[in-house]
């Protein structure tokens, strides 16, 4: 279900995103006209409205305008970024305590069995090299109750039907749990049980017992449920993103308010807007927050996409090389391609999601040697500190850049920041050069090649493995490192084009500015259609299904009234 972005009338007709990576924030102001420019800055995890404000200042000035007057005429403004992801790999989340389905206590350690997630073809061949990614939770804070309502059966109708409660939620449990749980100081509840999406009723139960608890301890944290979340099958995948929605999303949700509040205070008159993992915009009090989990590196695929249909590209693949990673995209007959469910950081979700591939490197990464003069690049990247040659101590891909000439150390972001040079060459020569016995120039050479190399085989899989041919497809590279590595990512691999864009550095927020308002709305069905099935029966599925998209539309309409849509504007796509 989409709209085009909501935007306010009279003289607010700016557009402004950005995207905060994990080295740079970008800022694209987009003018009435639609001509745009580009602002950039700094990022600053621990300080994000310092970096939206320098980015967007930024911008603001290239066009003869202060901060204040572009936050007065801004009708959309959009912030995306890895915010967090980031909170999910450094493990920093929020304390979660959890109330499953008697029995299931332990699945958040069984994990669905998916301990090779993530891990290279050689490792997920071997169990002994199965790893499990870091807890999300403490197993001491999660609760059984006993309660189940019935799945149904593929028997048909010769035993109970979907829906049907086969044991009442046990009351009693749940508010001991609930005492358990703030004894023990968790910051949030989820509540996951058993064919929840065919019915929340006893979800929903458990949560208003859950806040009536808290009110008489005169505790304040929230209350997700599962079916409210991702009411679908597979309850490992269900668990999974009630798990990001509680360890991560309203965290980041905070800092996303802390932006917003840093906009309102320069004149901006509406919410904040961010980016959706499988394209769109949504206002950040989405309660669904963590289907935007990665809702930066997805711009720059919708940019694509744009780039695509104004250039009449029918297939474009998409190489976006930024500080911390290297991720590479396709658009095939001008249209994304999206998968039904995430693997992230070594976890399934039940989320959809832009289909992309990701390596950990980036210009940022981290290039070391080791004890047996094994060359390595990544997965550690420097992120804003750059490198040796600015505030890194240890030697980055960009350094290398820097003592090669590719980078010209006294125009790093427009020239606000200067790099060293000497200490990059000095780094080098230190960290390569002399353990390998080479010269200097031929050391940074050869990582460049490396780097390059991995790129490169990056880009021929993601392609070749759909079955595609690289011939039909226009390489489209963007991202801060981008247009400085093209020459080698696609060097022996015969594209129908290789292009880029002149604010390929700011491309992904240039993408967040052609996004849709849009929502997803997904509901889960028992449904049976059986060889042989009457007309009767079959209208009577048929029915189901449409009363399952009507209740669809019905809250799809209901949430964008509140958050300020017109509901007459609302267009829906279906599917099954």
């Amino acid at each position: 279900m989409a709209t085009s972005t909501p935007t306010a009338g009279g003289d607010r007709q700016y557009i402004l995103a950005l995207d905060a990576g994990g080295t740079m924030t970008d800022a694209i102001l987009v003018q009435p006209d639609g001509s745009f420019t580009v602002g950039k800055s700094i990022s600053r995890r621990d300080d994000e409205p310092l970096s939206y404000r320098e980015s967007t200042r930024d911008a603001a000035a290239q066009i003869g305008l202060e901060i204040d007057d572009i936050h007065r005429l801004c009708a959309v403004d959009i912030y995306c970024g890895t915010g967090m992801l980031n909170t999910i790999l450094t493990g920093d989340g929020r304390r979660v305590g959890l109330l499953v389905t008697r029995g299931f206590e332990d699945i958040t350690i069984m994990e669905g069995g998916l301990s090779y997630l993530g891990q290279t073809q050689a490792e997920a061949l071997h169990q002994q090299l199965h790893r499990h990614p870091p807890p999300l939770i403490d197993p001491k804070n999660v609760h059984g109750i006993s309660e189940r309502i019935g799945g149904g059966c593929y028997q048909g109708n010769v035993h109970l039907p979907p829906g049907h409660v086969l044991i009442p939620v046990h009351e009693g449990q749940v508010r001991s749990a609930v005492h358990a749980l703030i004894d023990a100081k968790v910051e949030v509840i989820g509540i996951l049980f058993l064919y929840s999406f065919v019915d929340p009723v006893h979800e929903h139960r458990a949560k208003l017992i859950c806040h009536e608890v808290l009110a008489e301890r005169g505790v304040d944290i929230p209350v997700v449920c599962s079916a409210d979340v991702a009411p679908v099958a597979k309850e490992n995948n269900r668990l999974k993103s009630l798990l990001f929605q509680c360890y991560a999303a309203e965290q980041v949700r905070d800092s996303l308010l802390a932006v917003e509040k840093e906009a309102q205070g320069f004149g901006f008159k509406g919410r904040l807007l961010t980016l959706l993992s499988y394209g769109g915009v949504v206002n950040i009090a989405y309660p669904r927050l963590y289907e935007t989990l990665i809702s930066g590196p997805i711009g720059g695929l919708i940019g694509a996409q744009f780039i695509a249909d104004r250039l009449d590209l029918n297939n474009v693949v998409t190489a976006d090389m930024g500080g911390t990673s290297f991720d590479v995209g396709l658009i095939i007959d001008k249209r994304m391609g999206i998968t039904k469910s995430a693997d992230i950081a070594g976890h399934r979700l039940a989320l959809p999601m832009v289909e992309l591939d990701s390596v950990g490197s980036g210009a940022g990464s981290v290039v070391t040697v080791d004890e047996y003069k094994r060359l390595h690049v990544g997965p550690e990247s420097a992120g804003a500190k750059v490198g040796v040659c600015f505030q890194y101590d240890r030697l980055t891909v960009t350094d290398i850049n820097v003592a090669l000439g590719y980078v010209d150390p006294d125009y790093f972001l427009g020239g606000r920041l200067q790099l060293d040079r000497d200490k990059a060459l000095a780094a080098l020569e230190e960290t390569v050069a002399k353990p390998l016995g080479l010269d200097v120039y031929a050391a940074g050479a050869g990582v460049l090649d490396i780097v390059n190399s991995e790129m490169n085989d990056l880009l021929r899989t993601m392609i070749a493995s759909k079955g595609y041919d690289t011939r039909d497809f226009t390489l489209l590279y963007y991202g801060g490192a981008g247009p400085v590595h093209m020459h080698g990512f696609a060097a022996g691999i015969d594209f129908a084009d290789v292009i880029t864009l002149p604010w390929a550095a700011g491309f992904s927020a240039f993408g967040a500015a052609c996004a849709e308002y849009m929502h997803r709305y997904d509901r889960g069905s028992r449904l049976l259609i059986p060889n042989g099935i009457s007309d009767t029966d079959l209208n009577e599925v048929a029915a189901q299904i449409r009363a399952a998209w009507a209740e669809l539309e019905r809250e799809a309409r209901e949430e964008m009234r509140t958050e300020g849509v017109d509901p007459a504007r609302l267009k829906f796509r279906y599917g099954v």
